[in-house]
Parts: C-alpha cells; sequence; structure tokens
C-alpha cells in the first residue's frame, strides 16, 4: 500500500487547518515527499494538541501568510539564508512563550563528523540554531544528533538489515559524543559552531534513546531489520497507512508527544 487518496485527503485538510493553501496541487507529487510532507504534518497537529504554538514558517522565517502555499522540500537540501522563497518548515512554541521555540523541517541535510552530508526526512531542531543559519549569506547545514530524525520510505517488502544499517550509519555520523573533539560541546550547532544547543552524550545508544529516532514504512521489517533497530533505539513504525486503528502513526505521535514533555 502506497501513499493514497485517504492520505492526501488529510494532509490538505492539515494544510487547512493551519491555514494554508490546500488544493490539490499543494500536496507534494512525489509518494516518498508525500509521506514526508505528512508525517511533518501530523506531528504539528500532535504538538498542537499538546498545547504547543504551531505555525507554517516561510524559508524566511516568518509565518506564512493566510492562504498562501507551504513551499515543501522537493529534494534533499541545506536550509538556505533567509528568503521568502526558500522551503518552509514548522515553527513550535512551548505554551511559556519565554521558553525555546524548534523547528521541524522535511527534507533537510545535516552534516556529520566525517563531513558527508545525510537526509533526514523528518528532523527536529532549536530555532535558534536554525535563525543562524539563515541569517548568513548563504545559508547552511546544521550538524550534530538531531532531537527527531526519522526516515520514510513508500516502498513495498519489508526492510531488510541494510536499510537499518544504513539509518544507523547516519546516526553514527552525526552523533558527536564526548570523546570527539569534533563540534565543541553541544548536542546541535552550525557549521561554524558560533551558535549551538544541548548537551552531547558520552555514549551512543543513551544519546539515541533519548530523542526519537526511526523509520517510518509502508510496509514492515525483517528480522534483522528489526533486532538491529531495537538494540540501537531506532524506532520501527510499520505499515503506516493502516486504518482504521493507525497502530505505527499513533505510536509515532505519542512518542513525539513524550519528547516535547522533556523540552518544556
Amino acid at each position: 500500500m502506497a501513499f493514497g487518496p485517504n492520505q492526501q485527503a488529510e494532509l490538505r485538510r492539515l494544510l487547512a487547518r493551519f491555514r494554508a493553501a490546500h488544493a490539490t496541487a499543494s500536496v507534494p507529487t512525489g509518494a516518498g515527499k508525500a509521506l514526508e510532507a505528512w508525517v511533518t504534518m501530523r506531528m504539528g497537529r500532535a504538538a498542537q494538541d499538546k498545547g504547543w504554538s504551531v505555525q507554517l514558517r516561510r524559508g524566511d522565517g516568518l509565518p506564512l501568510p493566510p492562504g498562501a502555499t507551504f513551499a515543501f522540500r522537493t529534494q534533499p537540501g541545506m536550509i538556505k539564508a533567509a528568503s521568502p522563497q526558500a522551503v518552509g518548515y514548522l515553527g513550535l512554541q512551548p505554551p511559556d512563550p519565554a521558553a525555546e521555540a524548534f523547528e521541524l523541517h522535511a527534507g533537510v541535510q545535516w552534516r556529520g563528523r566525517s563531513g558527508a552530508r545525510h537526509e533526514c526526512d523528518v528532523s527536529l531542531l532549536p530555532a535558534t540554531v536554525g535563525s543562524a543559519i539563515r541569517a548568513t549569506a548563504t545559508g547552511g547545514y546544521p550538524r550534530g544528533l538531531p532531537l527527531v530524525a526519522l526516515e520514510c520510505k513508500d516502498k513495498s517488502g519489508d526492510a531488510t538489515p541494510d536499510e537499518m544499517r544504513q539509518t544507523l550509519a547516519r546516526l553514527f555520523d552525526l552523533a558527536c559524543i564526548q570523546q570527539s573533539a569534533d563540534g565543541g560541546p553541544h548536542r546541535i550547532f552550525t557549521e561554524t559552531m558560533s551558535v549551538g544547543w544541548g548537551w552531547r552524550s558520552t555514549r551512543y545508544r543513551p544519546f539515541f534513546a533519548n530523542g526519537q529516532f526511526g523509520i517510518v514504512r509502508a510496509r514492515g521489517f525483517g528480522l534483522g531489520a528489526s533486532q538491529l533497530g531495537a538494540h540501537y533505539e531506532i524506532r520501527r513504525y510499520s505499515n503506516i497507512y493502516e486504518r482504521p486503528r493507525q497502530f505505527a502513526m499513533r505510536a509515532l505521535l505519542n512518542r513525539f508527544s513524550e519528547l516535547l514533555d522533556t523540552l518544556v
């Protein structure tokens, strides 16, 4: 089962809820990108249900005007310098307006310790880092381990161990633990290290456990992929389109809600 009419209709309703343009043309056409957009918007709705203020924002950081088209990402890339035409994101503000704000992005590439870039289909970062990147002349790539990093796979068949290994390798390259001299003391930071947020862990598995890392799939996971994911705290959200109970989506949103509770 792939991204279909039910998910498209729900995505359009979510866009309408956020006061954005919500005609059929507003929905990404590629199945993989549509899944990313659907998951991102569902997470934004979950944050609203927790009492957070959630706004669709343009690529310059300003709120999307009512009725305007939200710019979804069509291919992986950096956070660009501030521009109304740049790809948008969701701005998340906790109930306390003085508390730390965050940004939920789709398709952003993060820079690993090796210097390689890694796409995170859905990722969460502090607004201080996102704003600092947009304030530069060229934009850039966030570095460090995201608070949320989800891979979205709109594919038939069960995930193989190699698919889980790829996700694990990406997280290992992004996670700056204490033994590494790369990146200073912060968990997430700009490429120039001028702005940082949070603190690194000294071990990988606890580092992975205190965030939300996982693979979202149209189908399931083979035994080897499940074993590897369970050991390294990489969550498996299988049969994401399942109706009417939507067990996987409920698990994804519940974990996201738990994570938000730790950020206030």
